[in-house]
């Protein structure tokens, strides 16, 4: 190769792209190409090398010191600057297909991460942190002002407060001044509320009130706020689900600085988001809530074009799914029927992780002492109305209109009481479903009733625990991705990853009685009972973001391209960088396998 294609294919590989043309050239004079036939050993802890290797052709495997594979290496990857930096090396590289590659002689590779600040980052940053590395550099040609806007770039309106002995009319007065229709309202405590002008005129004008009342007589207490360096996307879905048109921003010593309002985060972001929120709200009938409902695969589309996480996506579509079912639960239960019972959904539903309708998990808790019959019917029609919305079928038939899915408080309980007495594999799936309910319309008294059930039931049920757990380890996680590049290369990437994180985690959130639902926010309050580590932590948030984010695109183009949905990514489409995350996602995944084994000691039961 000539100096300018070697320089092109190393401009191509990052982090040698942020090199300076002088440290570039440095780097070239001193690379030179090598040939390594199959099984060579290239590094043992017995031998460390004086060179860091790039892959120009060929398959090198790394292996663990039980001689398992634990990353695998080919074109355009390279290896390892570890035993370079720190002189040694606890695992074995071996070449499994004839390798030639570039050798950059050590001392000339320790020069650079001397000398250029982003290169030595990149080497000597933690997993968590290349991976962030990687993703920043793999979809920053998708980053928009929707991904990465913070509240404080936004328009935030100035903020008029009063304290709460103020006299409502002065208040008036001093929100004319301030030319605004919103009064924020400080407590002695130093939290706040607030008044709007469809607060007066139901609190004041129709009844009637003196205009000389203190505005604490009227205020909403406390008032929701976002911080000034939330980013915006997480604000705009809190007034989704609280079903407010503003919120107060604060800084970080928690002072009130402005009023953000939802009109000004639609036009900063001026997406559908809002049009469909409407619809769901303003639909009469079934089939206004079925337009609105078909609406929700634009967004999804539109939001995954423009970078938003997968996990902000989630979350907002799944407050409007919520809106959907509580619609649609208002507009088909007679109003006597809607306060007796409870609708919830589980599984993914419950998660709040289903993106795009791949099924329907949901159920009806009836309050005990009423007649679940009287439900029935109706239960049939939701579950109709669910499919005709593009909600497919449950293959397990975990559905209102399944009668198992749909009775008494006192009923639910006896069930939960056989799945754990009577453990098998069906108890232990339709257990994990349940525990992953999330209450959507109607009652929610009810669910938690279940819940606290749920929970005193399996104090001291460290056996079953381990069982429950045990489903983590039920599919295989690849140590690599290069077997999967020749005649097979289809991986289920739920089977792989997302759902040992799921049920690791589930199992977790179950033996520390955690309400909460998603994983994402089951391993924070892990992380914060000190069950995970920090850094562990970390891992697992960054390894599920990569995994549904694959699947979500994957899912997507099937879609696009009229094929049935299913949870596997092609690798063969998988770019450079793409491949690397999902290999280190595989190895925080197989890493977390063995946390989960040997914290509820599963080796101990099989």
């Amino acid at each position: 190769m000539s100096i300018q294609d070697q320089e092109a294919f190393l401009s191509n590989i990052h982090p040698f792209q942020v090199l300076s043309p002088g440290q570039m050239s440095m780097c070239i004079q001193h690379m030179d190409i090598a040939y390594y036939p199959k099984d060579s050993i290239l590094i043992t802890p017995e031998k460390i090398p004086n060179h860091f290797f790039i892959i120009i052709k060929g398959t090198v495997h790394e292996y663990s010191p039980e001689n398992i594979i634990v990353m695998d290496y080919q074109h355009e990857d390279s290896f390892d600057s570890n035993s370079l930096i720190y002189g040694k090396c606890t695992n074995t590289f071996k070449v499994y297909e004839d390798l030639i590659c570039y050798e950059i002689d050590k001392s000339a590779f320790l020069n650079l991460i001397e000398k250029n600040q982003q290169f030595k980052d990149y080497f000597l940053k933690d997993l968590v942190n290349k991976i962030q590395t990687l993703k920043d550099k793999e979809y920053t040609s998708q980053l928009s002002s929707f991904m990465i806007a913070k509240v404080e770039d936004t328009l935030i309106h100035e903020a008029c407060i009063v304290e709460e002995d103020t006299k409502l009319l002065d208040a008036i007065q001093k929100s004319t001044e301030y030319k605004t229709s919103t009064i924020i309202v400080k407590n002695s405590k130093g939290g706040y509320g607030i008044i709007t002008d469809s607060l007066l005129k139901v609190k004041v004008l129709l009844e009637q009130r003196d205009l000389t009342i203190p505005v604490k007589d009227i205020a909403i207490f406390p008032l929701l706020t976002v911080n000034n360096d939330d980013y915006l996307f997480e604000a705009l879905t809190i007034l989704i689900k609280k079903n407010i048109k503003r919120v107060g921003v604060t800084n970080s010593n928690g002072e009130m600085i402005g009023i953000l309002e939802q009109i000004d985060i639609l036009s900063h972001f001026a997406n559908h988001t809002y049009v469909v929120d409407s619809k769901i709200k303003k639909a009469k009938n079934i089939e206004d809530l079925k337009r609105a409902s078909n609406d929700l695969l634009n967004i999804i589309k539109s939001l995954h074009a423009k970078g938003v996480k997968v996990n902000h996506i989630s979350n907002l579509i799944g407050q409007l799914n919520t809106k959907v079912y509580q619609k649609l639960y208002n507009l088909v239960l007679p109003k006597e029927l809607q306060k007796d019972a409870c609708l919830i959904v589980m599984g993914s539903e419950g998660r709040n992780e289903q993106i795009i309708k791949t099924d329907q998990d949901n159920a009806l808790v009836v309050k005990d002492g009423i007649d679940v019959e009287q439900y029935r019917p109706y239960m049939n029609k939701i579950t109709d109305y669910l499919i005709d919305f593009g909600y497919p079928r449950c293959e397990g038939n975990i559905m209102v209109s399944n009668p198992f899915w749909c009775k008494t408080v006192n009923e639910y309980k006896k069930e939960t009481a056989r799945w754990i007495e009577a453990p098998d594999m069906q108890n232990y799936m339709d257990l994990a479903i349940f525990f992953d309910s999330f209450a959507v319309a109607g009652d929610k008294e009810l669910l938690i009733n279940l819940k606290d059930d749920l929970f005193n039931k399996l104090h001291d049920k460290d056996v079953f625990m381990a069982y429950f757990a045990r489903a983590t380890l039920a599919f295989d996680t690849p140590t690599t991705i290069g077997n999967f590049m020749t005649k097979t290369h289809f991986i289920d990437i739920k089977k792989a990853a997302v759902f040992p994180i799921v049920q690791g985690i589930r199992s977790l959130a179950l033996r520390e009685r955690i309400r909460e639902t998603t994983t994402v926010k089951r391993i924070k309050i892990l992380e914060e009972k000190k069950i995970i580590e920090k850094n562990k932590a970390a891992e697992l948030l960054e390894a599920f973001d990569v995994v549904n984010t694959l699947r979500l695109k994957s899912q997507l183009e099937d879609i696009q391209t009229g094929k049935k949905i299913n949870n596997e990514i092609d690798t063969h489409s998988l770019g450079k960088i793409e491949r690397d995350l999902l290999k280190d996602s595989f190895k925080i995944v197989i890493e977390f396998k063995k946390f989960i084994n040997y914290t509820f000691k599963i080796d101990k039961i099989s």
